[in-house]
């Protein structure tokens, strides 16, 4: 390849992300009107989710302080009426008040709101100043977390790339998950851009044979969402197959461990110092949270029932345990990321819990990991999953449409969480899909490991997105 035609690649590759970070960032604006007056492409768990119930909410019209509020959401009520009523303090997740995301999210959440409030808030201000001026704090916040965001969406893509040229794929993928409507709606959304960074660095520097920074990463990207946790689980597991058979020397199976247990294990510990209670809550919130967006609702016809958690626990558990029987072959690099793709699909897919924004922690593996003809297969579970929340509001209007158009017999309601609803159709697709795309990749290592794939690979890679 020519000097040109690498400039070549790198310009679009710099062109998709600028133009998916700039859409993504105009999209979840706060209080900007929605496109297509469709509230579902401007949410964003950053301001609406969080920010909004926890700092905006504190004051109503007129500046009058709710207390309600402060007492649903704050575990130390007496900093929030003070905040709200004049003194400008720095109030820290976990301790202070309520909060559900991993410490890494944490930490990145206490410096953008300890920054909108020492940059908004004035040395002395009313409750009705605050209900003002708590808008301005939004926007900073907001601002923050976008170019935090926006920063690992391009770390990201250059660890995708790197994997790419090493294991003989086409950069084009690459362009493919910026222009996957998953990765516009819902980069600056969440914060999974951060953890599935992490977790692409951490594959690249397994396959490079760095395994300190391998588990580093790892650890980092399990202290900003649990799921990491799954591919880590595998490749440990295998390692230490490989360190009994002397395929793997002590120093470089320590190094993995010590590397995810530094920063994996190490930040929730922090939490469960700084507040017994935050920490609690963090571990309760998850635990009993209801069926969001998963096919066992199918099964119970009931998002709250625990039987949801327990299907979840004993398919994911036996997928994984048959995913461990796979002998990786590192100097495979599409092995090592395909196990990693199917464990991460594994702990999603079939799971009680897959947020919307969950895609982005699977899109960035499978796309690496899937042949060329199998990619239209992720292209229709991603365009499934952007649905879940492009017809969330729309829920009502789309059971109308259905009914009135098609001649569908469904309920004219707005119900987006219950299994009749087009938003957990979308769901559902999304997730079935997936399943098969684990199960091809699944395949495809076997095959390599048989020594069958090497040629139809090699073809594949002639298609031009292989």
């Amino acid at each position: 390849m020519g000097l040109a035609g690498l400039l070549g690649r790198v310009v679009v590759l710099v062109l998709a992300v600028v133009g998916t970070a700039i859409f993504s960032y105009y999209l979840h604006i706060p209080e900007r009107p929605p496109i297509f007056d469709n509230p579902g492409l401007s949410y964003s768990d950053i301001v609406y989710g969080l920010f909004n119930p926890i700092f905006r909410d504190m004051v109503g019209y007129g500046g009058v302080v709710r207390r309600e509020s402060i007492e649903r959401l704050w575990f130390n009520s007496d900093m929030a009426v003070e905040l709200a009523t004049g003194r400008r303090v720095c109030p820290l997740p976990y301790r202070d008040y309520r909060f559900e995301y991993p410490p890494l999210i944490g930490f990145l959440w206490m410096v953008s709101v300890c920054t909108s409030v020492y940059l908004v808030l004035p040395d002395s201000y009313t409750a009705l100043e605050y209900f003002t001026l708590s808008k301005s704090m939004a926007e900073v916040h907001y601002g923050i977390h976008s170019a935090v965001l926006v920063a690992f969406l391009a770390i990201l893509i250059v660890y995708m790339y790197r994997i790419a040229v090493l294991a003989e794929l086409s950069w084009k993928r690459i362009v493919l998950f910026l222009l996957l409507p998953s990765t516009v709606l819902y980069t600056i959304y969440n914060w999974d851009a951060i953890p599935a960074a992490f977790t692409i660095m951490a594959i690249y520097y397994m396959v490079t044979r760095r395994y300190s920074v391998s588990g580093f990463m790892l650890g980092l990207g399990i202290s900003a969402k649990l799921l990491p946790i799954a591919p880590a689980s595998v490749l440990v597991y295998d390692m230490v197959q490989k360190y009994r058979k002397g395929l793997v020397s002590r120093r470089q199976l320590v190094n993995m461990v010590v590397g995810i247990a530094v920063a994996g294990l190490a930040p929730y510990l922090a939490i469960l110092a700084v507040s017994y209670n935050g920490f609690i809550y963090f571990v309760e919130h998850h635990a009993q949270w209801y069926c969001e967006n998963c096919i066992y609702s199918l099964i119970t016809w009931d998002i709250w029932s625990p039987l949801n958690r327990v299907y979840a626990t004993v398919s994911t558990a036996l997928s994984l345990l048959l995913l461990l029987a796979i002998d990786i072959d590192y100097t495979s690099h599409r092995q090592v990321i395909g196990v990693a793709a199917v464990s991460m699909i594994i702990v999603t897919a079939l799971n009680y819990v897959f947020s919307p924004q969950m895609m982005l922690m699977i899109t960035p593996l499978a796309i690496l990991a899937l042949e060329a003809r199998h990619l239209p297969l992720l292209v229709l579970a991603d365009t499934a999953n952007f649905g879940i929340m492009a017809l969330f509001y729309k829920d009502a209007e789309t059971r109308r449409w259905l009914a009135n158009t098609l001649g569908i017999g469904i309920d004219v309601k707005s119900s987006p969480w219950t299994p009749d609803s087009p938003v957990q159709i979308a769901a559902f697709t999304r997730n079935v899909v997936l399943l098969i795309v684990a199960v091809n990749v699944a395949y495809g290592i076997y095959r390599s490991r048989r020594g069958e794939g090497s040629s139809g690979g090699r073809s594949a890679e002639s298609s031009g997105i292989a």
